[in-house]
């Protein structure tokens, strides 16, 4: 149960982190990037002192990260992207708009992604209750949109 609880608190946080990055961008030239980068400096620093703190420093790490193969460091080209994303598009579509377009991409991403296992993770197969799930969803966006799609 604890898992899912931060997982919400996850997505509270999220929500948050979109308009107070927008309000830095906007503060700062009007440019998403610029706030993406601060957003991303000051996330390195705070990863960087818990990492620290918790003696995972070592030369170690710094030797296995010479072997990794270069698709594992698309994490943060991925996390840049939806960083600068929710700083560009929640002014210009609303967060709400944005997150429920967002959160679409998600399910239909994740649902793929665990029907095949990929990068390690256990298989959790498509089944028709998923995919209903999932159109249960795209009717709830059709329905939030509806008024959108008319004009």
């Amino acid at each position: 149960m604890i898992y899912y609880i931060l997982a919400l608190i996850m997505g509270l946080a999220v929500a948050l982190q979109a308009p107070i990055n927008s309000a830095l961008g906007r503060d700062l030239q009007s440019s998403p990037i610029i706030a993406a980068l601060i957003s991303f400096f000051i996330g390195t620093i705070c990863l960087a002192i818990l990492a620290y703190y918790n003696g995972l420093f070592h030369a170690s790490l710094f030797k296995a990260l010479t072997t990794q193969t270069w698709w594992k460091f698309l994490g943060g080209v991925l996390g840049a992207f939806f960083v600068f994303g929710t700083i560009f598009l929640s002014p210009k579509i609303g967060l709400t708009s944005m997150f429920l377009v967002v959160l679409f991409g998600q399910l239909i991403m994740s649902m793929l992604l665990d029907n095949m296992g990929a990068f390690s993770l256990s298989v959790r197969p498509i089944s028709w209750e998923k995919v209903s799930g999932i159109c249960v969803v795209f009717a709830g966006l059709l329905l939030f949109f509806s008024r959108e799609i008319v004009k």
